[in-house]
């Protein structure tokens, strides 16, 4: 229990905080617009001290804790784009197998069902399957922490690994469009500002890749934690 509490605070805290950063610089950028991203690194670099920095990192926990619903549905959209998965097993297959394991009824022989026909029959017998299935994650998060508190706590790391990617790509696309509209408002062309804003929209592609990836690995984690947690009961 020690070991769950030290390892899952801090770290949600500081990936919240750095998930938040390009959030609050792209903020800062919007809101002066003749600055560019070099300067105000070096401006950064200038007024460095420790009350700056704390007030920075309040402020990206901040922010981050504030889009997590915007964040989720840019995140879902640009799944749906570029064909990403972030599931391990997906819901649609649980209900599927469930409603074709019903149809057998008994005549079930466990020893030549396949794996996600056992896990299914598991999920049925140990929390359910409700109707919403987007609730299964919930039932399956409290069986863990009864029966697997390892799984549990590698599986929320994933979660809040997944949570600061997700900010940061979305904190990169703002960072590109306001240097976009920067350059609208100040009625200046600067290739290297052009070529910048294209580096964050790279940038932010390969954070959303990592977001999903972390994801899937959370899914992996909570559905094979439950399914060992389960068969050795």
């Amino acid at each position: 229990m020690d070991f769950f509490k030290f390892v899952l605070g801090p770290y949600e805290f500081f990936s919240s905080i750095i998930g938040g950063i390009p959030l609050v610089l792209a903020i800062f950028l919007l809101y002066n617009p003749a600055i560019s991203v070099q300067e105000l690194i070096l401006t950064l670099q200038t007024d460095f001290s420790i009350q700056f920095l704390v007030v920075l990192f309040f402020f990206s926990y901040l922010l981050a804790g504030l889009i997590q619903g915007i964040t989720w549905k840019l995140f879902l959209a640009l799944c749906d784009v570029f064909g990403q998965s972030y599931h391990y097993f997906k819901d649609e297959l649980i209900l599927e197998r469930d409603q074709s394991l019903q149809a057998m009824g008994r005549d079930l022989d466990l020893h030549r069902l396949d794996f996600e026909d056992k896990l299914v029959l598991l999920l049925r017998e140990k929390v359910g399957i409700p109707k919403n299935i987007g609730w299964i994650y919930s039932r399956l998060h409290a069986y863990l922490k009864e029966n697997n508190r390892p799984s549990v706590v590698t599986a929320d790391l994933y979660q809040a690994t997944h949570i600061m990617y997700r900010n940061i790509f979305c904190g990169f696309l703002l960072i590109s469009l306001v240097i976009l509209l920067n350059l609208i408002r100040v009625r200046a062309f600067i290739f290297e500002q052009l070529a910048l804003s294209v580096l964050f929209v790279l940038l932010a592609y390969v954070a959303f890749l990592r977001s999903a990836s972390f994801k899937r690995w959370y899914s992996r984690e909570v559905i094979l934690g439950f399914y060992f947690a389960a068969c050795q009961q």
